[in-house]
């Protein structure tokens, strides 16, 4: 009887280890079938500031083994952008067997905008300055990316003479971002004899604004003292007034058609009589 009981807990040990090896074999070894990613969308619109648990908003993950399986979605990678704030969101979602079922679906940043330059002080240098960095004043940010100065390139144009020491020089200047949507400025650096860089000029908070279609732009406002020599003064150390002597010409400005506008800012003196100017670049956004 003691032989019989041995027999029978052994082939019990041994129906224990082919069931579970036969279970272990059908879930993990024969399971070649991926997980069904379903969506309620084919598209979503967002914000740029969407967190991936956003991205996921109407997606559920289904198993033939494993059942419901949502919590192992997760957004695997996004593509460059397909058309301006537009891109494909790829998912994927991991069953016991380590199969993965993916998923693809169109996402579009409903307050996207392209990248941004900002240019803090006047494009004018000094004639006996061999050393002239256009790009020193000059910054890009991007909504997605932050800052990406670092990624501006410039490209040169023609050069003008003006007088025997004073020349303008065209260049560009482009920056692409992270999703491949890519902005420019086409530029204009003034090298000037001293007498001329030294000559009194408005001095502007910014050298170029964005400004969204239909929008309102105050220019007056955007004054901040006067510039000479590379630095900023006030009007009243120069017995000016900003708003007696600083006369704005528009130049067609239109803020309800897209496009890229100089506003032209002109100091004089108390007498009436000329001074320097500022260019102001106004883009105006669709």
């Amino acid at each position: 009887m003691r032989i019989v009981r041995i027999i029978m807990v052994v082939f019990s040990i041994l129906a224990a280890f082919v069931f579970g090896y036969t279970l272990y074999n059908r879930r993990v070894v024969d399971d070649k079938e991926a997980p069904v990613i379903t969506a309620d969308a084919d598209s979503l619109m967002v914000s740029i500031t969407a967190t991936d648990e956003e991205l996921l908003k109407g997606m559920k993950a289904n198993d033939n083994l494993d059942g419901d399986i949502t919590n192992t979605l997760v957004v695997l990678s996004k593509s460059k952008f397909i058309s301006k704030g537009v891109l494909h969101a790829n998912y994927a979602a991991f069953d016991s067997s380590k199969n993965v079922g993916t998923y693809t679906r169109e996402i579009t940043y409903v307050d996207y905008v392209s990248p941004r330059f900002s240019i803090s002080s006047p494009l004018r240098f000094d004639s006996s300055q061999t050393n002239r960095d256009f790009l020193k004043s000059i910054r890009a940010t991007d909504c997605l990316d932050g800052d990406i100065t670092r990624q501006i390139k410039l490209s040169y144009g023609n050069t003008t003479a003006v007088s025997a020491n004073s020349s303008v020089r065209e260049f560009k200047v482009q920056v692409t971002n992270s999703c491949g949507d890519t902005s420019e400025l086409e530029l204009t650096a003034s090298i000037e004899a001293y007498d001329d860089y030294a000559n009194p000029a408005p001095a502007l908070r910014d050298y170029v604004i964005y400004v969204p279609r239909g929008g309102v732009l105050d220019l007056r406002s955007n004054i901040i003292g006067v510039w000479s020599a590379g630095k900023v003064k006030s009007f009243d150390d120069y017995k000016l007034s900003m708003m007696r002597d600083v006369t704005i010409s528009n130049n067609g400005l239109n803020l309800k058609t897209p496009g890229i506008y100089t506003v032209e800012y002109k100091l004089h003196d108390e007498l009436g009589a000329a001074l320097g100017t500022a260019e102001l670049i106004v883009v105006v956004e669709e």
